[in-house]
């Protein structure tokens, strides 16, 4: 009888034990795999908990330690815990002995169990080889698990481990490949949206010389009448061309290529101007809240652009409130931001890791969904009923030219969190408060040459300067302005070139005639930025600087800037013979 118990038990072991078997590893899901084969162990051996720790290299975690990390519970109430740190008894304990049990009331019981609120029980340990370990908890069990009833489930939980690494690996390999995929559309993104910024920056350009025609020969005829209704016609041109040149403005931004002006500039003012400039802007019913940093120190960065991406984020925050009341949050302040992390930012893959000054605009508005974020910085994309402008990928672009990153946080109904990092600047924040007002301007009489393919542009160039006194000399390329040049140099005080041209380009010619008069004073004209222009002057910089398009005051303070206390050419003796 007891031979015939004893065979009907060793029976019922091997059935337990092929069920257990068959329930490892069906699925390569983690969860599902803990799930089938823990149920099936918990209903067949009398089991209440079971819960499987992972160490933390293993899990996939931002910062690995050495602890163990809580993967699977069932159920989970009793596992609240979420680590075992490193060093913790329970490692050294699994270090020697790879599986054990222990009970309630048994020396070392509370320091081995992690698990809050057990005052009985029994729990068995199995150490699930490098990956981590496996802890079974029976509630009724007032003794530990024999070595025998411990060393049954040896081997299937054995097989277990290999499945849970097979898992742990398709994990990985999932894991990898899905942040493969979204590299590479943020890559192919990326791409679009530098294709589309060249091609804007480039229609830009040439519609800032068509502007800047239209512009100065309606300010020079308007100069010319004396009222009537042609004048009021010529003010709506100059109008709608000011609206225009405002728009070439944000295709230069969102090409990188806007007028930057850079230098250490206070992020903390800018942002305190700006909250003060956009109360009459932002919603009467957001509650519009500011945390900057103390000591923050200074961005490198043109202080109007940045106001512009300030102002930009703000309106957007609050009209995602859709009139009603919420809060929109303004921070500041410095962050080190990880290679890693950098991949989280549009641009940031064009950035190198270490120390950022961030500016945070955070609103509990509506929020956007996922296909709304791929579509957030494309040109003239919008979530109202019409587009207005360039938008955020004028901002994308302005943060793009300061050599700064990008990152958007959002679901629908959870509000928006956008965050821009820009560098820190290496120089300290100037004290200077300008130019000396008192400075007499300068005699606006003498030789200018005027260089530029463009005859429109050239003419009008022409026409200005004459107004302002000056006799003026034409050339429509750079290799004619040099053969100009080096003939009357004696007589020439001032010379206005153009960047793009054929034949010679603004940049040789600037260095052949240099070459030939190193004092010589050069205005260099383009629809480019000076930023992006300034950089292809590395050695020899010229004199100042005129965007296009321009205005007949801005060409008077260009001319200004360039012969502010100086004298003309003869008084400083630079008159040379032909031969010289």
């Amino acid at each position: 009888m007891t031979e015939s118990r004893n065979v009907a038990g060793i029976l019922q072991d091997l059935s337990v034990l092929y069920e257990l078997s068959l329930s490892v590893g069906q699925s390569l899901d983690f969860d599902e795999n803990c799930a089938t084969f823990l149920r099936t162990l918990m209903s067949r051996k009398s089991i209440d908990f079971s819960a499987v720790w992972i160490r933390d290299r293993f899990a996939s975690v931002d910062h690995a330690d050495g602890s163990l990390v809580r993967s699977y519970a069932t159920p989970a109430f009793r596992a609240p815990t979420r680590t075992i740190p490193a060093g913790h008894p329970l490692e050294a304990r699994l270090e020697a002995e790879p599986i054990f049990s222990i009970s309630h009331g048994q020396p070392g019981f509370d320091e081995l169990v992690t698990e809050t609120g057990i005052d009985r029980g029994t729990f068995a340990f199995y150490r699930l080889g490098e990956i981590g370990l496996l802890k079974l908890y029976s509630i009724t069990r007032t003794e530990p698990f024999t070595e025998l009833e411990l060393n049954k489930l040896r081997n299937v939980i054995d097989k277990f481990t290999v499945s849970l690494e097979g898992c742990l690996d398709h994990a990985r390999v999932r894991a990898a490949e899905q942040r493969r995929q979204e590299l590479e559309l943020q890559m192919l993104h990326a791409q679009k949206l530098e294709s589309l910024g060249l091609l804007a920056g480039g229609v830009a350009h040439d519609f800032n010389n068509l502007l800047t025609a239209i512009l100065g020969n309606a300010e020079l005829a308007r100069l010319s009448l004396s009222g009537g209704p042609a004048t009021e016609s010529l003010e709506n041109i100059i109008a709608a061309s000011t609206r225009a040149a405002d728009l070439s403005s944000q295709l230069l931004a969102y090409s990188g290529g806007a007028p930057l002006v850079s230098g250490p500039v206070s992020l903390n003012a800018l942002v305190e101007e700006m909250l003060r400039l956009t109360t009459v802007s932002v919603s009467k019913l957001a509650r519009v809240r500011s945390e900057l940093a103390t000591e923050l120190p200074p961005i490198e960065a043109d202080g109007s652009q940045v106001q512009q991406v300030v102002m930009n984020l703000l309106t957007n925050a609050s009209e995602a409130l859709e009139g009603t009341a919420g809060d929109i949050v303004v921070r500041t302040g410095t962050a080190t931001v990880s290679d890693g992390e950098l991949g989280d930012y549009h641009l940031g893959e064009d950035r190198q890791p270490g120390e950022y000054v961030f500016l945070d605009v955070e609103d509990t508005g509506c929020g956007m969904g996922k296909a709304t974020l791929q579509k957030l910085f494309d040109p003239f994309f919008t979530t109202k009923f019409t587009g207005r402008g360039l938008g955020l990928a004028a901002l994308l672009g302005i943060v793009r030219g300061h050599c700064g990153a990008i990152r958007v946080s959002s679901a629908p109904g959870r509000g928006t969190e956008v965050r821009v990092l820009l560098p820190i600047s290496t120089k300290a924040l100037s004290t200077e408060t300008g130019p000396d007002g008192g400075t007499a301007p300068p005699r606006c009489a003498g030789t200018v040459l005027v260089v530029d393919d463009e005859e429109i542009v050239r003419n009008l160039l022409k026409r200005l300067l004459e107004r302002l006194g000056f006799e003026v000399l034409l050339a429509n390329d750079g290799e004619q302005a040099v053969e100009i040049f080096e003939l009357r140099r004696a007589e020439i005080e001032l010379v206005f070139l153009d960047l793009t041209m054929p034949v010679m380009s603004g940049e040789e010619a600037f260095e052949c005639i240099r070459a030939l008069d190193q004092d010589v004073r050069v205005v260099l004209c383009s629809g480019y930025s000076e930023a992006r222009v300034s950089a292809r002057f590395e050695h020899h910089r010229p004199t100042a600087f005129l965007e296009k398009p321009f205005r007949i005051v801005d060409v008077s303070r260009v001319v200004d800037l360039a012969l502010r206390g100086t004298g003309s050419r003869s008084d400083r003796g630079i008159a040379r013979d032909q031969g010289a």
